[in-house]
């Protein structure tokens, strides 16, 4: 008679939920760690404790009341930080490790890794205040917090009058008080979901990222699969760069997320984050590829299933429809209305963030996801 086991998840919002899902099929008991009560998640977890995902030690006195045998996240920088050092701490298994999660989240750091290997070099420099930007004249530019997560202190500027407020601003985001400015990327933005298990390459599929105009800059409002405005030369331009990257870093195990946009010198990396997107991704991946990125990966790191290799090399079928995912968004502070947002009728899935009347939190700050389907293009 077998003992059920149990799973830590670290964060509680939508993403997660998508997790704690999954988690309650495979027949895992779910504990939830959250400060902040009603988020979707919680429903579905069958322990809410309210202890702040980055507080390891407190996490630590989770971990001891209730023997977990897995912790972890997707869709959050901030959570998998702590899921890898908390493992560690702990002795539980993990993708990756702290110094690797510690690559990737830091942004400059990440481009000198890029350049080094001469992976899609792009310019930049990291500073910590408008003073340290002496000198820098490739305009248009990028400035970010060099780890901060989503589209929180990100601007384009592009004229060196505009550089020292928006510098003040990233550094204000960022956890470690320290920003990146970088040339700025002209193209279609794309991204590249993967899976390494065993070494060895078992999903990587690429998707057309799509994005709102300068009212909100770098906000997703869509992904597609296939992409459809990326030339088959640039897709495989991208996989090559995707393989190269991978190849640096020592074919781990563990999932990976590009954001990428294609220039005319080619692709170039925008990010590499070390889990599953927070977009719900891997249900428009199941819905075009039939593979499912969760299970796949869970298999993985539980060692209860062996994932089976994606076949084809990541571009998509061109001759089957584009299947989409597409967001429903609202300005937050304002009271959900499912009237404003309805459900299409060919949607292979939907779902929504709130219940009526309930205030939409400040996530970006400018559009917040209210819900989302999936759908196969007419």
């Amino acid at each position: 008679m077998s003992t059920q086991k149990t799973i830590l998840v670290l964060g509680t919002n939508a993403g997660q939920a998508d997790l704690i899902r999954h988690m309650k099929d495979r027949g895992w008991r779910v504990i939830g760690a959250s400060p902040v009560k009603g988020e979707p998640g919680q429903a579905f977890c069958d322990v809410v404790e309210a202890v702040n995902i980055v507080d390891l030690e407190a996490l630590e006195a989770v971990v001891e009341r209730h023997k977990p045998d897995l912790i972890y996240s997707i869709s959050s920088d901030v959570a998998m930080k702590s899921v890898v050092a908390l493992s560690e701490r702990v002795g539980l298994p993990h993708f990756y490790d702290s110094a690797f999660i510690d690559l990737l989240d830091d942004k400059a750091a990440l481009r000198g890794f890029l350049t080094e290997h001469d992976l899609g070099p792009v310019p930049y420099r990291k500073l910590a205040s408008a003073a340290e930007a002496a000198g820098w004249d490739t305009f248009p530019c990028m400035v970010k917090p060099t780890d901060a997560q989503g589209q929180r202190g990100v601007v384009r500027v592009d004229r060196a009058a505009d550089l020292a407020p928006a510098i003040a601003a990233a550094v204000g985001f960022s956890r470690s008080s320290q920003a990146i400015v970088e040339g700025f990327l002209d193209g279609v933005e794309i991204s590249c979901n993967v899976l390494v298990c065993g070494g060895e390459v078992k999903m990587k599929v690429l998707s057309e990222r799509l994005v709102h105009g300068p009212h909100a800059l770098g906000v997703p409002r869509g992904h597609l699969v296939p992409c459809d405005a990326v030339s088959e030369d640039n897709q495989r331009a991208a996989l090559a760069l995707v393989d190269g990257i991978i190849a640096a870093l020592g074919s781990r195990d563990g999932v990976l997320y590009f954001q990428m946009i294609v220039t005319p010198e080619g692709p170039r990396v925008v990010e590499i984050a070390p889990r599953l997107d927070g977009c719900h991704m891997w249900r428009l991946i199941r819905a075009a590829e039939g593979a499912d990125l969760i299970a796949m990966a869970m298999d993985c790191l539980t060692g209860e299933g062996t994932p089976e290799q994606l076949p084809g090399g990541g571009e998509g079928d061109r001759q089957r429809p584009i299947a989409e995912l597409m967001f429903q968004q609202m300005a937050p502070g304002q009271p959900f209305s499912a009237a404003a947002f309805p459900v299409p009728e060919d949607a292979i899935y939907h779902e929504y963030r709130y219940d009526a009347g309930q205030d939409v939190r400040p996530v970006n700050g400018t559009l917040e996801v209210v819900g989302y389907y999936v759908r196969n293009r007419a």
